[in-house]
């Protein structure tokens, strides 16, 4: 497998994991009260580890993609 690959997957599972949870926090908190912090638990868990997941490897399959491309195909640049 490739490194870039697994290098940006792994990434954005850790980004992205703290982003979700983040907006999972905003989402529970009630207005005038406290800010808590927590983190989802049994399904609400796997759903939310599942979309990090998912598109973590989105990301790394078209950050690869598009590298590809600009090396077989270099933008030509106007002197």
């Amino acid at each position: 497998m490739n490194k870039r690959v697994v290098i940006i997957t792994s990434a954005g599972l850790v980004i992205g994991f703290a982003e979700a949870l983040i907006y999972y926090n905003m989402g529970k908190q009630r207005k005038g009260k406290e800010f808590n912090y927590e983190i989802p638990v049994g399904k609400e868990l796997g759903k939310t580890l599942a979309a990090v997941a998912i598109t973590s490897i989105l990301t790394a399959a078209l950050s690869s993609g598009i590298e590809k491309l600009m090396v077989e195909k270099p933008i030509p640049v106007n002197t």
